[in-house]
């Protein structure tokens, strides 16, 4: 056994204190450093009162023949930011797993809808793949289509915006299955035109309106001309 100046301040100040353990508090890790928060550019303005309308629908609800999407007036908004965060004021929420809490913005510029993928992949979409696509009425709305084969494109956070057209309005975040689309007067991409089917039938339905419209006229006239006849006789008595 050892004595000595040491071994005595050892034994009597106690047990060894390298073992005990501090009381435990609460530490958070950080791995990756927090990007700010997503800002539209200076010159992004609000679009014409009453022009433009977000649609949204789920993949699986829009086969219903009785579903119509859910929509929100874009009048007064420069910008719209999608994620799944419910903490931030105005962000449109979608809360697939994949969809990051700040994923991606939409703002108009220069008369136009751009799209921005902010922190994630962001796959726009022709209207040509999405036949069910109805308004918030339940209306099917005036389809658009291209020569071009390619009917998506999926954007990273560092590629640069994207225009929104007529054809190409619809877009979807990460792998969810939810759909978001533009409904309004979008510009037309190049080659886009309407599809042919869609504007015959609208002709046929202007050349049905105008024939009825027709006849009722045809049907007032001999109602008028029957009674000038029916006047003219009580006058002839």
């Amino acid at each position: 056994m050892a004595y000595g100046p040491l071994a005595q301040c050892a034994f009597m100040s106690g047990p060894s204190p390298f073992k005990k353990k501090a009381p435990p508090g609460e530490e958070k890790k950080q791995f990756k450093d927090l990007l700010p928060p997503w800002k539209p550019p200076d010159r992004c303005e609000a679009p014409p009162p009453g022009s433009f309308m977000l649609y949204c629908f789920d993949m699986e609800e829009i086969k219903d023949p009785n579903a119509t999407s859910r929509s929100l007036p874009l009048d007064e908004m420069s910008h719209v930011t999608f994620g799944s965060s419910q903490e931030v004021d105005g962000m449109v929420y979608d809360g697939n797993k994949g969809v990051r809490p700040e994923h991606a913005a939409i703002y108009y510029m220069k008369s136009r809808w751009f799209l921005k993928a902010v922190n994630g992949p962001v796959t726009v979409e022709s209207m040509t793949l999405h036949p069910h696509l109805k308004d918030s009425d339940g209306k099917p709305p005036k389809r658009y289509t291209s020569a071009s084969t390619k009917k998506m494109e999926t954007i990273e956070p560092m590629d640069a915006k994207k225009k929104l057209t007529r054809e190409f309005c619809v877009f979807r975040l990460g792998d969810s299955e939810r759909r978001f689309w533009i409904g309004g007067p979008l510009p037309l991409g190049d080659g886009e035109a309407e599809e042919a089917g869609a504007t015959e039938g609208r002709k046929k339905e202007r050349k049905e309106r105008g024939e009825k419209a027709d006849r009722g006229d045809r049907g007032d006239r001999g109602e008028r001309d029957r009674g000038d006849r029916g006047d003219r006789g009580d006058r002839g008595d």
